[in-house]
């Protein structure tokens, strides 16, 4: 007997957290993540991921921008100039809910607390089971998937530049491949898109670069549900 497909709450996670420095809240914090809410195994892995992630995501807000924000603070006060609480948002985006496969990207944005920084991770959810998909498991057997992509990444750059549209860095054709990571990657409606983290292949204008490949037979293409 096949298995109920786990399904998103309409309910997601939400979670909230200030700091304070000297009695003043210098940086507020806000995550939304999604969850299930059932009590199957398999609901109580997903959401157990995701609260793992809520967490993680305060302390990182607590061990490296806390600090900052309170020494924008303190600074500003000596200064007697403006000043505005910090502030970390956490949210996602659903891109793909099709036969039995759930895909999204999470994003984390800070204000008031330069450099400007946008956190993206992405993850792809076999329904069924509740177990994180690898990008492999889209291109056939033994398919040179870091290669394809990151040449597919490289045609993309070359055209964008060629036409004004994009920026990147002069080294590009071999940031490119250094900073490549099979898990930075989501499925959506137009094909598999891949992406890179912001500064690590282009100027902080550009924001987190992200490439994309349509559907084929050689792939990427999603598995059936006989095949997975």
């Amino acid at each position: 007997m096949a298995r109920e497909l786990l399904r998103l709450s309409d309910t997601p996670l939400h979670m909230e957290k200030t700091w304070e420095s000297g009695g003043v809240t210098v940086l507020c914090a806000e995550v939304t993540l999604p969850r299930c809410g059932g009590r199957s195994r398999r609901a109580r892995r997903f959401d157990r991921y995701y609260h793992q992630y809520a967490r993680a995501y305060f302390q990182y807000c607590a061990a490296e921008l806390f600090p900052r924000a309170a020494a924008l603070m303190r600074t500003a006060m000596e200064r007697s100039a403006p000043w505005e609480c910090a502030s970390a948002t956490l949210g996602y985006r659903v891109t793909l809910a099709q036969g039995g496969i759930l895909s999204l990207y999470t994003e984390g944005r800070e204000a008031q607390l330069p450099p400007r920084l946008t956190l993206r991770r992405a993850e792809t959810w076999d329904l069924h089971t509740a177990r994180l998909l690898p990008l492999a498991d889209f291109f056939p057997p033994k398919a040179a998937v870091k290669r394809r992509l990151v040449r597919a990444a490289r045609e993309t750059a070359a055209a964008q530049l060629d036409a004004g549209t994009a920026a990147y860095d002069p080294n590009y054709r071999i940031t490119l491949r250094r900073a490549f990571s099979n898990r930075n990657f989501y499925l959506a409606a137009d094909g598999l898109h891949w992406f890179y983290p912001m500064y690590s292949v282009a100027p902080a204008a550009e924001g987190i670069p992200d490439f994309s490949l349509p559907y084929g037979e050689a792939g990427p293409f999603l598995p059936s549900e006989g095949e997975r």
